[in-house]
């Protein structure tokens, strides 16, 4: 299974791996001693020859949220200088089980970066010879599982002795959940009419995206920019991820519709990333309206709980942004792992 191989090193270091779910204490691994000739490719179900140079020790707990286990781990580990080479590659299998496996890279200061992936699948890999690389890889939406979504976590080793390291995996999406939502429209014209809701949509969604380079994870490609764009979004596999009915009339008594969307992480909205929005559309007083509810820090493996109180007239587009005071949005962000399981049927 070895793919490609690289010179013969005579310092190398050893990697201890145990891998968990967050949700259960640290716990004690096998030490495995590291090979003396590293492949620059090898698999899980390879076993390595104990070498008895000198090496360094590393005891890395790789974690994931629960309700996410992944199928399998794809570890990387690369040089840090220069070109950022890659060093060495390993699919880890059985992440459930008992097993206990090991990793094994060249001596010196690494950068590590573990995704979830698929047992047995390391075709997309073939091509990868530097951190740049990798870097350019993207993640599209439409294969997102919401009970396996994709998992990302990077860290650098700087090579010094007897470390401990936790290498949290967290899925690249963020959650938006309408929580609950009502009308105070006091001292408006159109006090005590109802805003009748026809649907909720997220806007800059993202739909492909980079998890990894010197910039931090961000969105490529959007839907939903600015107007809704509703046969992009009805041709998604799960389309009420950006985009569900309304939840009907909406007065001054709260309703909590707990709606929730799914796209990918947008942190920087700068840098012509256009911000993601939650968009409520509708009628009020016999005028079509739309409430463009910004979100200018949206995390990946991030929750955000929205209770919202509407107190002015929308605007007229869900492109143009409403005065500031004519909604009150309180948020809430939470872990991803605090996120319930949730069915929809659109």
């Amino acid at each position: 299974m070895t793919r490609r191989k690289t010179q013969g090193r005579t310092s190398p270091q050893k990697i201890h791996l145990s891998l968990q779910s967050s949700t259960h204490r640290y716990t004690s691994v096998a030490l495995v001693t590291a090979v003396l000739q590293v492949p620059a490719f090898f698999s899980s179900c390879e076993r390595a020859s104990v070498s008895t140079e000198a090496h360094t020790e590393t005891q890395i707990y790789i974690q994931w949220t629960k309700n996410t286990t992944p199928d399998a781990i794809d570890l990387f580990f690369f040089d840090t200088q220069g070109a950022q080479k890659l060093d060495t590659y390993q699919q880890l299998l059985d992440v459930q089980g008992d097993s206990r496996p090991y990793g094994v890279s060249g001596a010196g200061p690494k950068q590590l970066v573990a995704l979830s992936g698929k047992a047995g699948y390391t075709d997309p890999w073939l091509d990868i010879l530097n951190y740049g690389s990798l870097c350019k890889k993207t993640y599209r939406l439409e294969d997102e599982d919401l009970d396996a979504p994709r998992l990302v976590a990077e860290t650098r080793l700087d090579g010094s002795a007897s470390r401990m390291v936790l290498l949290h995996m967290q899925p690249m999406l963020a959650q938006i959940r309408v929580h609950s939502i009502s009308c105070d429209f006091s001292g408006r014209p159109y006090d005590g009419k109802l805003f009748s809701n026809s649907a909720l949509f997220l806007s800059n969604a993202g739909t492909e995206y980079k998890p990894l380079g010197p910039e931090g994870g961000h969105p490529v490609s959007w839907i939903n920019a600015g107007a809704l764009d509703s046969l992009a979004s009805l041709a998604l596999p799960q389309p009420w991820m950006v985009l569900q009915e309304g939840v009907g009339d909406i007065g001054k008594v709260r309703r909590y519709p707990d709606r929730q969307f799914f796209c990918y992480a947008n942190p920087r909205g700068q840098d012509g990333i256009p911000r993601t929005r939650l968009v409520l559309e509708g009628t009020l007083d016999g005028q079509h309206c739309y409430y463009p509810l910004e979100i200018s820090h949206l995390e990946a493996g991030k929750v955000y709980n929205f209770d919202i109180t509407l107190r002015r007239m929308g605007s007229p587009d869900p492109d143009i942004p409403v005065s500031s005071d004519a909604v009150l949005v309180e948020t809430q962000i939470i872990p991803w792992e605090s996120r319930e399981a949730y069915t929809v049927t659109f």
